[in-house]
C-alpha cells in the first residue's frame, strides 16, 4: 500500500461517534491524546504505543486498523494466544468493524477470510505463529499490529532456535552434553549438566566458543539428525529442519538443564511478511527500552509516540504487595499463611516462573501443599507456549495455572484470578538471558528488561479502574532490588507507592499479614486507601524514558549483523556491523558488552576464512585476542583463551588454567554482595554464617557450612532423605573436578569420641558420591565433620580415605574468607563494571589455585587441622 493512499479522520472521536458502537461512546483522555499524535507519527515504519495496563490499547489498535482498512490497505493484528485474540475479534465485533479470526493451519482457513483479509474487506486477527509461520498462506499486511509486542518472542523462539532439555529429551541431551565435554573439557557447566543433581545448581551457563561450535558442527548435526527425539517431538523436529543449516552462526547456550541454540538476535527484520510491511504498530504497557524490544525481535529501530505523564503514569485498579523479608527462604510461612489467606477467600492463583522446569517443580510442591491445607481437587495447569490453558483456568470456579518465562499476554479481570505469585526476580527467563547477567553485567538494557516484566506481573489481575489483586513477591531478591532507587527506573508511580507500602509493611507479624489480604480482598479498602494516598504524595514524577540517536543506530546495527551471518551468511557485512556496535560500546566505555559484540566481529570473520578470504583467519585471531582482552579477564572471556590456543594448535596455557578458581570465587562474591545490597543486610548475612558454623544444632550448623560451600563458589547442597549426607559441595574449575561430602557430628550429645557408627556413615556418603560422579572425571573425598577431638581404635582403623576435619578449622576458614568478601566488597559496586573489574583483580592473587580443598583432604593425616586447611591459601592470617 503506498502510504499517501491513507486518509486519516480530522478527529478520531467524530470517527468512533460514526461506529455507533453501544460500548465504546467516547474516547478516553489518553486515547484521544495518543490517537491525536497519530498524524504525525502515520509514516513511521515501525511505532510503538505504550499506555498502562487499562488504558485502553486495544481501542487505539482497532481504530488505527479501521482507518487503514478503509483506505485500502491489508490489516492484520497479532495477539500471544487464541484467547487473547478471540478477545480482540470481540472487541472489534464491539466497534462494528468488519474482522475475521484465523485460527490453526494454514489449509484449515478458509478461503473466503483470507479472501476478506488480502481485499481489505475485513482486519484479520490471529496469533502471532499464524502469521509468521514457516509457510504463510496470507499475504504480507500494509499495517501490521503486535499487540502485547513483547510476546512476538516466543514465537520467534519456535521459528530461529532449537531447545533441548534434561527433561524432555534426556537420551539426546545426555549425548550431547557428553560429546562436548569429551572434545572440551574446560567447560564447568558439562559437567554440572551431567551429575544427578543438576537442577538448581549455581553455574551459570556458557556460551560455546565459535571455534569449539565450529569445530563440532557436524558432529552435533548428525546426533540430532539420528535422534529418536525427532520421531516422537513434533515442535522439536519443526525448529530442527529450520536450524541445522545454521549450527555454524548460531549459538549454541549450554545449561545444566537445556541446551539452546540460536541467533543471539533474531533476524526477523529479514523475513518477508514483517519486510514487506508499510507499517508495524507495537502495542505494549511496558515498551520501555524500544531499542531492546527491536533487539530481542530483531526488527528496525522503533519510535515511541511520546505519552504526557498524567496518561503513562496511571495504572488500573489497587494491589496489594506481599514482600518477602531477606532474612527468609523463597516461600517462607509467613508468605505460605498470606497466600492461604488470599485462598480462602478466592480459591484461585497464578504462579510466575521463570522456567519450564521451575513451574512443573512448583505445580508439585504447590499441589501438595494444597491438599495439605485443605484445598483438596484444585485443577492445576502449565501454561503452554500457545496458551490454549487461559480459558479453562478462567472458567474454573478454584485452579492455579503455572506459567513458566511470561509476564504478559494474561488478563484476569475481576474473580477470574486475585491471586499472583511471583516466584523469582525475573532477571533472566532463558538461558541466553542467564548468560549476559552472568558475564555481560553492564548490558543495562537487561535492568529495564526485569523492571519491564516486573510491571507486566503486577498487571495480571488489574484489567480495569475496579479491581484489585494481591501479588505475593517471592524471591527474597525483590528487597535488595527495590533497596535502590536506581533500580526503579520506568516504573510507574502508582506502582512505586505500592511497593514502598510494601517494603514497610515486610515486618509486620504473620496475622497482621493474613488480616490485611484478607480485608484487602472482601473489598474493605478504607484503611489501604488512605495509606495509599500517603505514600502517593511522596513518590517523584518520573522522566520518561527516551531512546538516543546512537541507541537506535546501534541496535540497527546489532540487528543487520546478525540477520546478515544468520539468514544470508554475508559475513563480510557482518564483521563490518559488528564493528559499529563495539566501537559505539567502546566510546561509552562499555566494558563486557562491547567485549562481546568485538568476539562476534571475530566470529564473523573467522566463519569468512572458511570461504577462502584471504588473511580472514588470522584477523580473526586478533579480533579474538583484542576481544579477550577488552574482557578485562572476565571469568568468561578469561576461557576463551584456552578455545583460541587450540584452534591455533598452540600449547601455551591459559590464564583460566592457573586463576580458574579466583573468577569462580569473585562470582561467588558478587552473588552474595548483589543479594545482601545494604551494609546492614550484609552484616546480618555474615552474621548469620558466624553463628552457624559455630553452633552445635545440627540443622543450623549445615544451613551455615551450605552457605560457605555457595560462598566458595561450589555447587552445595542439603541432599534430602533420611540416609543423605549433610552436606555435598561439587565444582568443576577449568580441569579441576571436584566433590566432597560432609557427615556433621557437632551436636553435644554425640557423646566424646568419634564411633565406627560415625565413620559407616561417612563412608556411605563418600561410596554413593563416588557410584555417580566419579564416572565423570571428578576427584571425591570424604569427611566427617566434628567438634570431637577423640576416635575409637575401630573407627580409627576403618576410616581410610575418610577425614576428619574440625569444626573450629572450618570456622577458621570462614573468618579468612569472610575478611577476603569485607575487602571485595569496600568500594563493589552493582552497576559500576569498571569497580567490580578492578575488585576481581585485587582478588585473584589472595586466591588458592583449583583443587585447594582436594589438596588439603588428602593429606596423610587423619585429623585436618586448620593449618593444612588454608595452606593453599596465598596468605592466611591466624
Amino acid at each position: 500500500m503506498n502510504p499517501a493512499a491513507l486518509s486519516l479522520p480530522t478527529s478520531f472521536v467524530d470517527f468512533l461517534h460514526s461506529l455507533n458502537s453501544t460500548k465504546f461512546k467516547d474516547l478516553w483522555p489518553a486515547q484521544e491524546h495518543i490517537l491525536a499524535k497519530y498524524k504525525d507519527f502515520c509514516l513511521t515504519p515501525d511505532l510503538a504505543v505504550e499506555l498502562p495496563t487499562g488504558a485502553g490499547k486495544t481501542l487505539i489498535a482497532l481504530l488505527t486498523a479501521e482507518v487503514w482498512r478503509r483506505s485500502g490497505g491489508k490489516v492484520a493484528i497479532l495477539s500471544a494466544n487464541k484467547t487473547l485474540a478471540r478477545q480482540m475479534l470481540a472487541e472489534a465485533n464491539s466497534l462494528g468493524i468488519p474482522a475475521v479470526l484465523m485460527e490453526g493451519r494454514g489449509q484449515d482457513i478458509p478461503g473466503t477470510d483470507k479472501r476478506a483479509y488480502q481485499r481489505a474487506a475485513k482486519v484479520a486477527i490471529m496469533n502471532y505463529w499464524v502469521y509468521f509461520n514457516q509457510n504463510p498462506v496470507l499475504d504480507p499486511a500494509d499495517l501490521l499490529v503486535m499487540d502485547d509486542a513483547h510476546l512476538a518472542e516466543h514465537c520467534l523462539h519456535s521459528l530461529f532456535s532449537v531447545e533441548i532439555t534434561k527433561f524432555s529429551h534426556p537420551e539426546l541431551f545426555s549425548t550431547i552434553v557428553t560429546t562436548l565435554r569429551d572434545a572440551f573439557p574446560g567447560y564447568a557447566v558439562l559437567n554440572d549438566a551431567l551429575a544427578e543433581e543438576s537442577v538448581g545448581t549455581i553455574t551459570p551457563p556458557e556460551l560455546l566458543s565459535f571455534f569449539d561450535q565450529i569445530q563440532v558442527a557436524d558432529r552435533l548435526r548428525t546426533i540430532i539428525d539420528s535422534s529418536a527425539a525427532l520421531g516422537s517431538d513434533s515442535d522439536l523436529r519443526f525448529r530442527w529442519q529450520r536450524t541445522r543449516l545454521h549450527l555454524r552462526e548460531a549459538n549454541i547456550y549450554i545449561g545444566t538443564t537445556t541446551i539452546w541454540v540460536r541467533p543471539y538476535v533474531y533476524p526477523l527484520s529479514s523475513f518477508e511478511h514483517y519486510r514487506e510491511t508499510t507499517q508495524r504498530l507495537y502495542v505494549s504497557a511496558t515498551i520501555g527500552d524500544p531499542a531492546d524490544l527491536a533487539r530481542r525481535l530483531g526488527v528496525n529501530p522503533i519510535t515511541t509516540i511520546p505519552v504526557d505523564a498524567q496518561f503513562g503514569e496511571k495504572t488500573s485498579g489497587r494491589r496489594l504487595i506481599i514482600m518477602n523479608r531477606l532474612e527468609e527462604s523463597d516461600i517462607p510461612p509467613r508468605l505460605g499463611g498470606a497466600i492461604f489467606a488470599a485462598l480462602s477467600v478466592h480459591p484461585k492463583s497464578v504462579w510466575l516462573c521463570s522456567s519450564g522446569a521451575v513451574a512443573k517443580r512448583y505445580k508439585e510442591v504447590v499441589s501438595e501443599w494444597l491438599n495439605k491445607c485443605g484445598f483438596v481437587g484444585h485443577p492445576t495447569w502449565v501454561l503452554s507456549p500457545l496458551g490454549d490453558e487461559i480459558d479453562s483456568f478462567k472458567a474454573a470456579p478454584a485452579g492455579h495455572l503455572f506459567v513458566a518465562g511470561r509476564f504478559d499476554g494474561m488478563d484476569f479481570k475481576a474473580n477470574e484470578c486475585r491471586l499472583v505469585v511471583i516466584t523469582t526476580l525475573p532477571r533472566a527467563i532463558n538461558i541466553q538471558e542467564e548468560f549476559i547477567t552472568a558475564y555481560l553485567r553492564d548490558a543495562g538494557f537487561m535492568r529495564r528488561r526485569l523492571n519491564s516484566r516486573i510491571i507486566q506481573a503486577l498487571g495480571r489481575c488489574n484489567r480495569a479502574e475496579d479491581d484489585f489483586g494481591v501479588y505475593i513477591l517471592a524471591d527474597r531478591r525483590f528487597a535488595t532490588h527495590f533497596g535502590r532507587e536506581s533500580n526503579r527506573e520506568g516504573i510507574p508511580r502508582n506502582m512505586i507507592a505500592e511497593l514502598d507500602i510494601a517494603q514497610d509493611t515486610a515486618e509486620l507479624d504473620d496475622q497482621k499479614i493474613r488480616d490485611n489480604v484478607t480485608n484487602f480482598l472482601q473489598g474493605n479498602f478504607g484503611a489501604y486507601d488512605a495509606s495509599f494516598a500517603q505514600y502517593l504524595s511522596s513518590v517523584p514524577q518520573a522522566q520518561q524514558f527516551n531512546m538516543s540517536l546512537s541507541a537506535s543506530k546501534v541496535v540497527k546495527a546489532e540487528v543487520t549483523a546478525w540477520s546478515a551471518m544468520y539468514e544470508s551468511q554475508n559475513y563480510g557485512l557482518a564483521a563490518d556491523r559488528f564493528e559499529e556496535v563495539w566501537k559505539a560500546y567502546r566510546d561509552e566505555n562499555i566494558i563486557e558488552l562491547g567485549a562481546f559484540h568485538k568476539w562476534n566481529q571475530a566470529k564473523a570473520t573467522y566463519l569468512l576464512s572458511l570461504s577462502g578470504e584471504p588473511g580472514s583467519q588470522a584477523k580473526a585471531y586478533l579480533l579474538a585476542e583484542e576481544a579477550i582482552g577488552r574482557g578485562n579477564k572476565t571469568s568468561w572471556f578469561n576461557r576463551l583463551r584456552a578455545s583460541l590456543n587450540r584452534s591455533r594448535s598452540s600449547n601455551q596455557p591459559s590464564d583460566s588454567e592457573t586463576s580458574e578458581y579466583g573468577f569462580s570465587l569473585a562470582r561467588a562474591f558478587d552473588e552474595f554482595l548483589e543479594l545482601n545490597g545494604t551494609r546492614e543486610r550484609f552484616e546480618k548475612a555474615c552474621q548469620r554464617i558466624s553463628a552457624a558454623l559455630a553452633s552445635d544444632k545440627h540443622d543450623q550448623y549445615c544451613d551455615g557450612l551450605k552457605s560457605l560451600g555457595v560462598l566458595l563458589a561450589y555447587n552445595a547442597s542439603r541432599p534430602k532423605g533420611s540416609a543423605a549426607t549433610d552436606n555435598r559441595w561439587r565444582g568443576t574449575f577449568g580441569n579441576s573436578k571436584e566433590a566432597i561430602t560432609f557427615e556433621a557430628k557437632i551436636e553435644h550429645v554425640e557423646g566424646n569420641a568419634i564411633t565406627s557408627s560415625h565413620m559407616g556413615q561417612a563412608h556411605n556418603q563418600l561410596n554413593r558420591a563416588l557410584a555417580e560422579l566419579a564416572p565423570l572425571g571428578y576427584t571425591v573425598r570424604g569427611t566427617i565433620l566434628t567438634h570431637l577431638g577423640e576416635i575409637d581404635p575401630a573407627a580409627r582403623s576403618s576410616a581410610g580415605p575418610i577425614r576428619i576435619l574440625r569444626q573450629d578449622a572450618v570456622l577458621r576458614l570462614w573468618n579468612h574468607v569472610e575478611r577476603l568478601l569485607r575487602d571485595y566488597a569496600n568500594g563493589w559496586k552493582l552497576d559500576d563494571v569498571t569497580a567490580r573489574i578492578g575488585k576481581t583483580q585485587a582478588l585473584l592473587p589472595r586466591c588458592p589455585s583449583a583443587g585447594w580443598l582436594v589438596q588439603a583432604l588428602s593429606a596423610d593425616e587423619l585429623f585436618v587441622s586448620s593449618d593444612v586447611l588454608l595452606r593453599g591459601w596465598p596468605i592466611t592470617t591466624g
